[in-house]
């Protein structure tokens, strides 16, 4: 397998972290964001005064404020209507989603292609763990939240970024190898490396500071069972990345072979049902659903 001599260079995964440099720590602006729009006595103006500090935030958060995909009754011309409009909980979506599509982007437009292709998985995994957690049981939902849901879907595969930022050629073996196999990505680093994009990804999410249970959902988004500080959560973006995947893919069940792909999806994510107490069928229903959401195009709209 070609990916082996390759990891023979990679030591630890301290070091993978200190060879994605620009990866080492978030953006001081979008951290801010995120600490203020949490903040139950913050108003609008304090975050649009954070938020205008960064000419390209401000202006990609206008942009999408504006799209089809709000259908807000007016066209929004000032960041204070935006953050009135969407709210402290969208706007810190959109925050972390646009600075993570800033750090998909590559030097080279092969690489650049690859990132996006990426980061859009990272998009639809995000969106598909916000609808799932809409569907749940009140209790289920209390237990994180639709927008905690959100920010871990959207951080998931952070480890894949890593080594790719780190170990560009061993990322890119590991890629065009699952690819000649058909299988995914993870079940050839598992037998290649001494540690998965998973548990990298967990350790950057602790080095951005991040919750505990936002590092446990990226670091067992393939194996929810040994989640233990939030299972649900972690189960909610494990199902969500499988329903990505799928919808990926094509949509669910429309043909013979895209009912046999799901039952497959299914087996796959069999771990993420169990803490979320979901049947096969709901499941179904709720992958529909998200394909709903994904079919919106949101990360077409602004980020393209």
């Amino acid at each position: 397998m070609t990916t082996t001599a390759a990891a023979n260079s990679v030591v630890t995964i301290d070091q993978l972290i200190a060879g994605a440099e620009d990866l080492a720590a978030l953006p001081q602006v979008v951290m801010r964001v995120i600490d203020l729009t949490m903040d139950p006595k913050a108003t609008a103006a304090d975050v649009e005064k954070i938020v205008g500090t960064d000419q390209a935030l401000a202006g990609r958060i206008l942009s999408l404020a504006n799209s089809s995909y709000y259908g807000l009754p007016r066209r929004i011309s000032s960041l204070r209507e935006a953050v009135v409009f969407l709210g402290f909980k969208a706007i810190r979506n959109l925050a972390m989603a646009i600075t993570t599509f800033n750090l998909f982007l590559g030097k080279s437009d092969s690489a650049s292609l690859a990132r996006r292709t990426l980061w859009r998985h990272s998009m639809d995994t995000a969106q598909c763990a916000r609808i799932i957690t809409s569907r749940l049981h009140p209790t289920d939902r209390e237990a994180f939240g639709t927008d905690e849901a959100f920010t871990c879907g959207l951080l998931h595969d952070i480890g894949k970024l890593a080594l790719d930022k780190s170990r560009p050629a061993l990322f890119t073996s590991i890629s065009e190898t699952a690819r000649a196999h058909g299988v995914r990505f993870y079940v050839i680093e598992e037998k290649a490396l001494p540690w998965t994009h998973s548990q990298l990804g967990m350790a950057l999410a602790a080095r951005w500071n991040l919750p505990t249970h936002v590092c446990e959902t990226v670091g067992f988004h393939h194996t929810p069972l040994a989640a233990q500080v939030n299972p649900r959560l972690t189960a909610t973006v494990a199902l969500a990345n499988e329903i990505a995947h799928f919808l990926e893919g094509g949509a669910v069940g429309a043909t013979e072979d895209e009912a046999a792909r799901w039952q497959r999806t299914l087996a796959d994510c069999h771990e993420a049902l169990i803490p979320l107490r979901l049947t096969p069928e709901k499941a179904q229903v709720i992958a529909a659903a998200c394909r709903a959401e994904v079919d919106k195009g949101l990360s077409q709209m602004a980020f393209a």
